[in-house]
């Protein structure tokens, strides 16, 4: 195995292994609202080489328990943020680096997605780029996370206004979906974003989910088609 073989392998496994941290975080996201931790000992220590450990701050894991029982069923309390978050930019990032390799991994999403692989590419590089670079507290975009994005598209000479589209039992019927219905649809205007715009007035919470179950699907759904030696 090369070592672009091996950091595609990498890649892959990353975007597979924050998909299950995402549904991981969501279900002791949802535990600490209904159920009262504050009672339990604080008490939390990591052992590590040499005999050294780090022991983190009680009064800490105490105020997060307490936001988290403090926060609305169907609001998101600060544990589920970050959780959600990291997870979203664990899985594009992962994607976008794995999508660098000439590889066949490539030439299966090239061949899945057809005309609209490169409309793929500039969303997951999009939210890549917005996650890795925010510091606002209301994800507020930045220049630097469309502009180069941008100016791909003018070089390649491509509608800048983008539709992506997936149907999962026309496009992907080796993953069995709730419906027939089930379908992801995308559209970003990379002409009229501007620097200050909210994030998620661009792309939703949900279409940030979609998006990382769809790149989770396509990992998987390549995986078996090697496998089988389809690929």
């Amino acid at each position: 195995m090369t070592s672009n073989e091996v950091l595609l392998d990498d890649a892959l496994l990353l975007i597979e292994q924050n998909f299950y941290f995402l549904h991981m975080g969501e279900f002791f996201g949802k535990l600490s609202k209904t159920e009262d931790f504050t009672d339990r000992s604080m008490f939390v220590v990591k052992k590590y080489e040499n005999e050294r450990a780090y022991y983190f701050n009680a009064e800490i894991i105490h105020e997060l328990l307490v936001n988290a029982r403090q926060t609305k069923k169907d609001d998101i309390s600060l544990f589920e943020y970050f959780v959600e978050f990291n997870a979203f930019r664990g899985i594009c990032m992962a994607m976008v680096e794995s999508l660098r390799f000439d590889s066949s991994f490539k030439v299966f999403m090239q061949g899945l997605f057809g005309e609209q692989y490169e409309n793929f590419f500039d969303i997951v590089s999009f939210v890549r780029n917005v996650l890795s670079h925010n510091i606002h507290s209301e994800i507020c975009l930045n220049d630097k996370d469309f502009d180069g994005t941008l100016k791909r598209i003018r070089r390649m000479k491509r509608n800048s206004d983008i539709t992506f589209s997936f149907q999962y039992a026309i496009n992907l019927p080796e993953i069995t979906a709730p419906n027939d219905a089930y379908v992801f649809t995308c559209k970003i205007n990379f002409e009229s974003l501007e620097e200050g715009m909210p994030f998620l007035d661009i792309l939703s919470m949900w279409d940030l989910m979609m998006l990382s179950e769809l790149c989770f699907n396509l990992v998987m759904t390549y995986r078996l088609k090697k496998e089988k030696g389809q690929i």
